[in-house]
């Protein structure tokens, strides 16, 4: 593993563009859960009122003749929105939507466990999405159908192809959102870290005026940010000792020098003295 020190910046950057992206992460997923369960929530509470008017009128008008005008919808199976079928208490179908056996069979459907409707089960056919339910119906005048076998079945189909593709394309759309967030975070992230550490590049040319002999200049802690004066506290005092030593140092050579001079002088005195004399060969 490397020891190697870490920008400073590029972990800001890094984690102001994490946060950023959980929190629109969490936002957005709740907008699109929220989206496509109030769609959903929706769809089930119109599927179950249409479920329950055909049962209402399959009892009260007539039985499959009240039905007609659901079943026989134009277009058939394509293109409804409701699909219809009615099963005798045999369990045999007397009546559909057109096209509607290719597409959804009977045994395709939940169970009518009771006269109460069923949870929608959702089940893909031909490139559709389609919600089912079924529920029971009797024929008006029958004291108790479930007893004496007159039970039929209603089954209802309701074509959720195009609340799937709005949840794709919405999904797209959401993904291209947090993608766009993250990439604007990014570059919002690299521009404050930029103008955040810019004290410091400031700070580091402060230091860089200060050169020997001179080490008098300051760098006045009480002009950078709170989170910078500490450091330029150490640093002037870092400079006033440098100064002192410096001073010190300055004080000593020239005394060395004015100790030196005087012995120094005699001694060259002395070499050019006898320098000048006559010397015999020995």
């Amino acid at each position: 593993m490397s020891n190697k020190p870490r920008s400073i910046a590029k972990q800001l950057v890094l984690l102001f563009t994490l946060s950023t992206a959980i929190l629109l992460l969490c936002g957005v997923g709740v907008l699109y859960w929220t989206v496509v369960r109030h769609a959903s929530y929706e769809d089930n509470s119109a599927l179950a009122d249409k479920a329950h008017a055909l049962a209402s009128d399959f009892e009260k008008h007539g039985g499959v003749t009240a039905l007609n005008a659901d079943i026989n919808t134009p277009g058939g199976a394509d293109r409804a929105t409701f699909l219809v079928r009615v099963l005798d208490p045999a369990g045999v179908t007397i009546a559909e939507t057109s096209g509607m056996t290719t597409l959804l069979p009977a045994s395709t459907f939940p169970p009518a466990a009771s006269t109460e409707i069923a949870v929608p089960t959702e089940y893909h056919s031909a490139g559709k999405l389609f919600a089912l339910t079924a529920r029971y119906a009797r024929k008006d005048g029958e004291s108790d159908a479930v007893t004496n076998g007159q039970v039929f079945t209603i089954q209802v189909a309701q074509d959720r192809s195009s609340d799937e593709r709005f949840a794709t394309r919405f999904g797209f759309l959401v993904a291209a959102v947090l993608a766009l967030g993250i990439l604007a975070a990014a570059l919002i992230a690299r521009t404050i870290a930029h103008r955040g550490l810019r004290p410091l590049g400031e700070m580091k040319r402060s230091l860089g005026k200060v050169s020997p002999p001179d080490f008098s200049d300051r760098i006045d802690p009480a002009r950078w940010p709170p989170e910078l004066r500490p450091l330029a506290t150490a640093f002037d005092d870092m400079l006033k000792r440098l100064d002192d030593s410096f001073t010190r140092l300055s004080q000593f050579s020239a005394d060395l020098a004015h100790e030196l001079r005087t012995p120094i002088a005699n001694m060259i005195g002395e070499a050019q003295v006898a320098l000048t004399r006559d010397r015999t060969a020995a």
